[in-house]
């Protein structure tokens, strides 16, 4: 049986691991070295065989790196802006119907990005906004976009640690005469720096590798990185293109992961914490940061997904329920290889399949990194294999879809031919995320309980099942919850490797949105406005289960207490 030494160092949990506890590795490092860092520097490996360096460093190749950098620096920009207002109400002050607001705001991040593209074709279209977006660039609608979808992303992140700061502090200088502005610059604001940062580089990550957005919403002179990727696989695969591409994605990945991690320590975390003082209720003093709160989250998220739920109903002039009833069918002039019903049913399987195996290497490898010891080479590791593992987050899934066809056509792994080829790549998408949000929980852990196991005689086994998964039970309901609607929402991998009768729902919307037809576009509606809702149901029961650490800890104390 494996032993455990258990030490206390530095006033923290020090686990020495025997080598069973470093053949643990081994399942996580051959998932991602097979299905991710195989086919990724078999497309590098094949570009760059016979190229320079500054053979694929062109103008257009320059202009479309800056345009992916720009568009998304600002976007970043712009959601901390909007976002910090929006931490502070939602997790910093109390009041009915909170729940239900920080649930809405999610709901955009966890929607497929194709999705939101046709809401936004929709919400463009509205006389109100037509004189603003039509008639000019694309990058307002697609900046407005990258907004919508990650505006929680920035309030969840900040309101996290927001949730649990002490306020004695800001009491203190509040009875001293200081104002509320002086008291958040002085004091709030440098002990957020770390948050506010780290929640803008991942911002930064998304918005420069949104596919789906750009791919809809912009136009000929708005492409980025993504997006011309895609164009060149369609049009004659050249790799070496491809290759270039590529590298500067990863370059751009790499130095975002790097921020991250500088600032949050590996201690990121999407959940906002149970702090044990209760919040303060809001008052009129909080009238302006409201008022910020409650234009965007109604104009920017409200809006857009209130007119795709009405556009679903929508038959030209007249209101019904041919839309959905169309679903059944194969819309219009049989456009679609399957009808919707039956990709709604590949994607689900698939969902399932890829919420499974990313709950397995997620968790796996969680646990490795937070039990790591103190020593300075030890922590270099570990931080150097969670950049590792995160990477997938800021490669396009486009390239993996190209990877695998390279790599799993035939062979050993003759994976392309099957419908396991696309729940293997999605889960590469939603490991990251599942790590980041198991992660925190594991490293949360109270040495005594763990202490107290071990004095107790407890060995790994059960102090896994009676201390470890009893604390973390309620953030793995929260992670499914997440997976499965990543999964679900996956667009690049699965449009070139979900064809004939696996299509999934997001290839089979973009092929719905990309012809004309009041049919096709009404079928595209209602599909959206089903995955609206779904989404919203999913992030409303996952909500129900944050209830933050100190009280899952607690909880979990109590429980071991009772039983021993």
């Amino acid at each position: 049986m494996q032993t455990v030494r258990v030490g206390l160092r530095s006033g923290r949990l020090s686990l020495v691991k025997t080598p069973n506890q470093a053949a643990k590795w081994v399942l996580p490092l051959i998932f991602f070295g097979a299905l991710f860092y195989w086919p990724l520097g078999r497309i590098l490996s094949m570009g760059f065989a016979s190229i320079g360096f500054n053979s694929f460093l062109t103008p257009r190749v320059l202009s479309l790196a800056w345009f992916t950098i720009w568009q998304a620096a600002v976007s970043s920009i712009l959601a901390l802006l909007f976002g910090i207002p929006g931490a502070y109400v939602l997790y910093h002050r109390s009041f009915m119907g909170q729940r239900f607001l920080r649930a809405l705001i999610t709901v955009p991040f966890m929607l497929p990005s194709i999705v939101v593209a046709i809401g936004f074709t929709a919400f463009r279209a509205l006389p109100l906004f037509s004189q603003i977006f039509n008639g000019h660039s694309s990058i307002p609608i697609i900046i407005c976009a990258n907004l919508f979808m990650n505006y929680s992303l920035a309030v969840r992140i900040i309101g996290a640690l927001w949730s649990v700061l002490d306020i004695s502090t800001e009491d203190a200088a509040a009875l001293d005469g200081a104002g509320r502005l002086r008291i958040f610059i002085s004091i709030t604001l440098p002990q957020l720096a770390k948050s506010v940062t780290s929640a803008g580089a991942l911002i930064f990550l998304y918005c420069a590798a949104n596919f789906g957005l750009v791919l809809v919403l912009g136009d000929v002179t708005t492409r980025t990185l993504e997006t011309e990727i895609y164009m060149i696989a369609n049009e004659n695969l050249d790799l070496t293109k491809i290759s270039g591409l590529v590298l500067i994605q990863s370059v751009i990945t790499i130095a975002a992961f790097t921020v991250v991690q500088r600032f949050s320590k590996g201690q990121l975390s999407f959940n906002g914490l149970t702090s044990l003082t209760p919040k303060p209720r809001i008052d009129r003093r909080d009238l302006s940061v409201i008022a910020i709160t409650l234009i965007f989250i109604t104009g920017l998220i409200g809006l857009p997904l209130l007119t795709v739920m009405i556009r679903s109903f929508q038959v030209g002039d007249r209101f019904g329920l041919s839309n959905f009833y169309n679903l059944a069918s194969h819309g219009a002039r049989d456009l679609l290889p399957i009808s919707v019903g039956r990709g709604a049913v590949n994607t689900f399987r698939n969902a399932g399949l890829t919420t499974f195996i990313s709950l397995v290497i997620a968790l796996t490898i969680s646990f490795l990194i937070s039990r790591t010891s103190e020593s300075n080479s030890q922590r270099r590791f570990f931080r150097v294999m969670d950049i590792l593992f995160q990477m997938p987050l800021g490669i396009s899934t486009l390239v993996i879809g190209i990877g695998y066809l390279l790599c799993f056509s035939g062979g050993i792994l003759p994976l392309r031919s099957s419908w396991l080829v696309v729940p293997l790549a999605q889960s590469l998408l939603t490991i990251p995320l599942i790590i980041r949000l198991v992660y925190p929980a594991f490293v949360s852990i109270d040495n005594e309980l763990l202490e107290s196991a071990q004095t107790d005689s407890a060995n790994v086994s059960q102090i896994w099942w009676l201390i470890e998964l009893p604390i973390i039970r309620d953030v793995l309901l929260i992670a499914t919850g997440y997976a499965i609607i990543v999964s679900i929402g996956e667009f690049g991998a699965a449009s070139f490797l979900a064809y004939g009768d696996q299509a999934t729902l997001p290839t089979i919307l973009y092929q719905l949105i990309s012809r004309p037809g009041v049919q096709n576009y009404g079928m595209a509606m209602a599909t959206s406005s089903i995955l609206i809702v779904f989404a919203f149901l999913v992030i409303y029961l996952v909500n129900s289960f944050d209830r933050g650490g100190l009280e899952i800890h607690l909880r979990a104390k109590r429980d071991y207490t009772t039983l021993r």
